[in-house]
């Protein structure tokens, strides 16, 4: 099912094993696609946090869910403006 993978040699040097390495492209973001990026990560994790407290209507399981949904937000929030 799978593609067998092909090496990539040069033909000046037979002798040589080089395979093709891809090279990750550095992405930076403007000013302002970071700053909207996380802060609507940060707002939904903080709005999921707030909706899991104990006050709110709902389950004891689906509170931990959301709960746990709102930390990955926060998370995800600090990773979107290291980018």
């Amino acid at each position: 099912m799978n593609a067998p993978e092909s090496k990539t040699t040069s033909s000046t040097t037979p002798d040589s094993d080089a395979t093709f390495v891809p090279r990750l492209s550095s992405y930076n973001d403007c000013m302002t696609c970071r700053i909207i990026g996380s802060g609507a990560f940060a707002a939904t994790g903080i709005y999921a946090l707030r909706m899991a407290r104990p006050s709110a209507p709902g389950s004891i399981v689906g509170k931990r869910i959301i709960g746990g949904l709102g930390v990955c937000f926060l998370v995800g929030s600090a990773l979107r403006w290291q980018m």
